[in-house]
């Protein structure tokens, strides 16, 4: 690792020019296709499906146009047809094999990724926090959704991070900024919708001063979902630049510069194919496609051609901060798509405008989708009734307007209380998409 006290925490491996991480990812595939083949009974099993052999991958171009692709589906049959708690991709057990995390079950049940002794997962998450700002001996403010064995501050030791662990719950605000004022921390990660929301709503009843509060920081990341313009908004006012921050198809992350123009897809530990959701052809630079990954730096579980389901815009173009990696901007999951009139309509295109109304800033709705086409798109959305400028009738008139003005299609607004939609889990959680 070559450290530059600039930009970037490893100068030689995010800045190398495109040939060469495509001569890398090459070398990888050729060191990863044999070894997968043979300890990972899932690869094994779908590749015997297809009639692939390792002998017959001898190129990026070959294993591009041989290997067969898996999903999560995949994982979840051959972990329960065969009682196999990694569904058929570990590769390598003790003393190797350290910990077990699992994916968010956002759209199904969570499904297990074990760890090594070091996952991918905080070499790009070092890569990205030295960019925003943190150096060997500084505190990062570490707001923890659930415990995870790969995160625990032991696997930190080589940045000379110092990280202070909370949960992610809005109780903690108090405690973490009395240790923010204390240790002056530089970066807080992780910071998401309700955690923003009850801050702002503390910093009305003058309980707290934000800008004080962050002013040590040189900035916060920020995950979970899409972030809403109003929002980010409330944060700058703060004084506090948010990054915007995102699962890599659950083999590392993908975190915004400063330049704000997407998240960088590490190239040397993941191999990004950006396809055409409906087939196998590449997508346009640029346009809306299927993120498929494959892991080049995991000896545990690799993933290989793993379709995430996950609809992002993809370019390849170097970025203004100097980094040559890929830049993707989520945009949804594809089983999530609903085509409304004709048109193409995901739960990203419906939550800024949810989110920029007062009474619901919280952006709890669902798309109630009975069939994937229809001709008029009906969403629930929750609402806190103490912010109602008028009527709830009134307020339903309104997001018609503003989400029939915005996408251009006929629209069914159903109003409930927050409340009833929380009770379906915290507000991360809650299914974008219902069929009731």
């Amino acid at each position: 690792m070559q450290l530059n006290n600039d930009k970037y925490l490893d100068l030689v491996a995010e800045t190398m020019p495109r040939e060469q991480i495509e001569r890398l990812q090459e070398s990888r595939i050729l060191q990863l296709v044999p070894y997968a083949y043979k300890r990972s009974k899932l690869i094994r099993e779908v590749w015997d499906r297809a009639g692939v052999k390792p002998e017959d991958i001898k190129s990026m171009a070959d294993f591009k146009e041989k290997v067969p692709f898996i999903d999560k589906d995949d994982i979840r049959r051959f972990r329960d047809e065969y009682n196999d708690p990694f569904g058929g991709l570990l590769c390598s057990g003790a003393p190797h094999l350290r910990g077990v995390g699992f994916t968010s079950g956002t759209t199904g049940d969570p499904t297990p990724v074990p760890r090594g002794e070091r996952h991918q997962t905080i070499t790009s998450l070092q890569r990205e926090l030295w960019h925003i700002g943190m150096r060997p001996g500084d505190y990062l403010t570490y707001a923890l959704f659930t415990f995870r064995e790969g995160h625990h501050e032991d696997r930190w030791s080589d940045s000379g991070f110092r990280i202070m662990p909370f949960q992610h719950h809005p109780n903690e605000w108090m405690r973490m900024i009395e240790a923010s004022k204390r240790f002056s921390p530089k970066v807080f990660y992780l910071l998401s919708t309700p955690l923003i929301l009850s801050l702002e709503a503390m910093e009305k009843k003058g309980l707290v001063n934000p800008r004080e509060a962050f002013a040590s920081y040189e900035g916060a990341v920020f995950g979970g979902e899409p972030l809403a313009p109003r929002l980010r908004a409330v944060v700058e006012s703060w004084g506090l630049e948010i990054f915007e921050h995102s699962s890599l198809g659950d083999i590392t992350t993908a975190t915004e510069c400063r330049a704000h123009d997407g998240m960088h897809t590490w190239e040397d530990m993941v191999l990004v194919e950006h396809l055409d959701p409906l087939g196998n052809a590449e997508a346009g630079d640029g346009e809306r496609g299927e993120l498929v990954v494959t892991s080049l730096m995991d000896d545990i579980s690799p993933l290989i051609r793993y379709r995430t389901d996950d609809l992002i815009e993809f370019t390849r173009k170097p970025c203004s901060c100097g980094r040559t990696h890929g830049r993707m901007k989520p945009k949804g999951r594809k089983g999530d798509e609903m085509v409304i009139d004709g048109k193409s309509v995901l739960p990203m295109d419906i939550l800024p405008i949810i989110q920029d109304q007062p009474e619901t800033g919280a952006g709890l709705f669902q798309l109630i989708r009975k069939s994937r086409e229809a001709d008029t798109l009906s969403v629930r959305v929750g609402h806190d009734p103490e912010q109602l400028e008028s009527s709830a009738e009134e307020l339903r008139k309104r997001l018609v307007d503003l989400i029939h003005g915005q996408l251009q299609v006929p629209v069914d607004i159903e109003l409930c209380d927050n409340e009833e939609l929380l009770r379906l889990g915290p507000p991360h959680k809650i299914p974008r998409v219902t069929k009731q």
